[in-house]
């Protein structure tokens, strides 16, 4: 009884073997595929040639160790006689493969692959082996669920589009009854790292060149397909590569292509940029950018694409863009606190700025700048060695450079004040040292102002009158502001030390103090929110000047720009919409003289920021209502 049982045993397997083809059709299978997340094996055969020899060769396969196990649990598998109506339904799904043979598909009918059951025959255990890679492939699709977004657009108005938006065209080129690029539409395109960066670079198209765009074809001279074409905004072919491609080759014909043309940005997460500067041990290079943002339209059109550039950006660094105003580009730009555009930022894998450099430039330019921040003379080197107490005059002077074209103004501030405690004064006589006093003393208290105020005759007899008094209303300005302190939303003034601060202008003669005085005392009021006091220091000052018209429409658009949005006293806002109203066709009057002084002359008028005899009616409306609340 016991030999009974073992014998029964061993043969169960081959019995399930035998069974692992249902009679299910298509439809059904792709059901049962879909519900199970299976794959399909199709036996295709024709019932008047099947022969004897493959069913039993088929026996034997099934019967191999492992092979049910893994068709149980990982494959639907049906037959289907290509001599009838349901072999030549599903003749399609063949793609021109040869028959007999078995079949992979998805539970979608996507082809995954054939197996000729000739080749079986010189290798049973070739069946286990392929039919595993086909379902590692299915696992990948089921993975991936994006694929290349191809335009439905003309191939001219791909040109259009290619030159608005820098980007190269890729034709994936094709021509009917062509297996090659069925398999790269199904097995390739729908990858999504392919898909990402065939989307995040290209304007993609997929054209029939071998019967429909045969002037394509010639003009690119295409032949064998699927060809992959490369082509810029004027038409010119940058790289073509053919035939049937993994996903790693495919990828490569991109990057190629790219890198013949410019720099090859990646898209992602900041936090995925950073996963993958680690993982290829490289800096990253941000370009941060705006939509309105002239230079940095120069920079994308006429300095990424440059060859030079292209080769040592692409070699050098992980590339990326981010636009400030939008998505996770906000947070960026407040964490790197950039103020400028185009700001170009070097960030460690580790995510620390190793340097910046701000605004457009030539080509040979920002690779030189861009080589000499990631060396010793780099913004993060020059930073570590300043912080490690390195004072030497020619490496202060080349640090605060640094820090200069990084746009870092308040650590140049901070390192140039206290550079300069420690200089000879009379060096402040030379055009270089004059510089760093102008841009960066603001201190009326620092010992330095206090040497060029006290001898500024001197200065005067130097530089111009009228610049080095501008400097001096600067600063002492600037000393007014140090009495009023911000808590969080309270704000409090030191009556008694701002009293006394303009008696000290007075007493130390300086020339306009009169004037610091009042402007500092309506920007105590605005930031104190002591709306009266504003509008009646506005009033001295417009009496002072002998009428509002003699105030300068710069700074009265200033005044109701500020009551507009903030002033909720409607008689007050009523008062101050009456300067408007009376500014408002003064301004008009002096615009319509302007054009025509400069029609009679001949030339260009100066244009203006801001709308001055639109921004003044606005604002005559505007006081007369209540204030908007925000």
């Amino acid at each position: 009884m016991k030999r009974i049982l073992l014998t029964i045993i061993s043969v169960l397997p081959l019995c399930a073997a035998a069974q692992s083809f249902t009679t299910l059709t298509l439809d059904k299978a792709q059901e049962k595929a879909a519900a199970e997340k299976k794959i399909i094996l199709v036996d295709v055969n024709n019932a008047r040639t099947m022969t004897e020899e493959k069913l039993k060769q088929e026996k034997s396969v099934l019967s191999m160790e492992g092979v049910a196990e893994f068709m149980n649990e990982h494959i639907v598998s049906i037959r289907v006689d290509m001599g009838t109506p349901a072999g030549k339904e599903f003749a399609p799904l063949l793609q021109m493969n040869m028959y007999p043979t078995y079949a992979f598909l998805m539970p979608n009918g996507d082809m995954l692959g054939v197996l000729s059951p000739y080749l079986i025959a010189k290798d049973n255990s070739l069946f286990l082996k392929k039919a595993k890679e086909f379902y590692d492939a299915a696992k990948v699709k089921w993975e991936n669920t994006r694929k290349i977004n191809f335009a439905q657009i003309t191939f001219d108005q791909a040109l259009e589009r290619a030159k608005k938006e820098n980007k190269l065209i890729f034709i994936d080129a094709v021509t009917e009854n062509c297996q090659p690029c069925m398999m790269m539409e199904k097995n390739i395109f729908t990858l999504d790292k392919v898909a990402d960066f065939y989307n995040s670079n290209f304007i993609n198209l997929s054209m029939n060149l071998g019967t429909v765009h045969t002037d394509l074809a010639k003009r690119y001279n295409t032949f064998a397909y699927p060809t992959f074409l490369f082509i810029d905004g004027n038409g010119n072919l940058v790289l073509s590569e053919s035939g049937f491609s993994n996903e790693e080759k495919f990828l490569g014909y991109g990057k190629d292509a790219i890198s013949k043309m410019g720099i090859q940005f990646t898209s992602g997460s900041w936090s995925e940029i950073l996963e993958i500067a680690k993982k290829e041990n490289k800096p990253i290079f941000m370009d941060c950018y705006t939509v309105w943002c002239g230079p940095c339209k120069q920079m994308a059109a006429n300095v990424f694409t440059n060859p030079k550039v292209a080769e040592y950006f692409n070699s050098t660094f992980i590339n990326v863009k981010f636009d400030m105003e939008k998505g996770e580009g906000i947070e960026l730009k407040n964490r790197y606190a950039v103020s400028a555009y185009p700001t170009f930022l070097y960030i460690d894998k580790n995510g620390t700025v190793l340097n910046r450099l701000v605004g457009s430039m030539p080509a040979e330019v920002f690779i030189q700048k861009s080589k000499e921040g990631m060396s010793e003379q780099g913004l993060a080197s020059m930073q570590k060695r300043y912080n490690a107490g390195e004072r030497g005059e020619k490496f202060i002077k080349d640090y605060i450079k640094v820090l200069e074209q990084s746009y870092m103004q308040k650590d140049a501030r901070l390192v140039v004040n206290e550079y300069l405690k420690t200089i000879d004064f009379s060096l402040l006589k030379t055009p270089e040292y004059w510089r760093l006093f102008e841009l960066y003393t603001d201190s009326p208290d620092s010992d330095i102002f206090k040497y060029v105020f006290t001898n500024r005759d001197e200065f005067y007899a130097l530089y111009k009158k009228d610049a080095v008094e501008r400097k001096f209303t600067t600063v002492w300005s600037n000393g007014a502001r140090a009495f009023i302190k911000k808590d969080g939303e309270s704000v409090t003034l030191d009556s008694k030390g701002f009293s006394n601060y303009l008696k000290r202008m007075k007493k130390e003669g300086v020339a306009n103090h009169e004037d610091i005085a009042i402007n500092e005392k309506m920007n105590n009021a605005e930031l104190l929110k002591n709306w009266k006091e504003y509008f009646s220091l506005a009033e001295s000052k417009i009496k002072r000047a002998g009428g509002v018209e003699s105030i300068s429409a710069h700074e009265l658009f200033n005044w109701g720009v500020r009551i507009d949005a903030n002033c909720s006293d409607i008689k007050l806002r009523a008062k101050a919409s009456q300067w408007f109203k009376t500014m408002h066709p003064i301004i008009i009057a002096k615009e319509k003289a302007r054009k025509e002084e400069a029609a009679k002359g001949g030339f260009v008028m100066a244009m203006s920021m801001i709308n001055y005899e639109k921004e003044f009616g606005r604002l005559a409306e505007s006081l007369t209502k209540e204030m908007v609340k925000k």
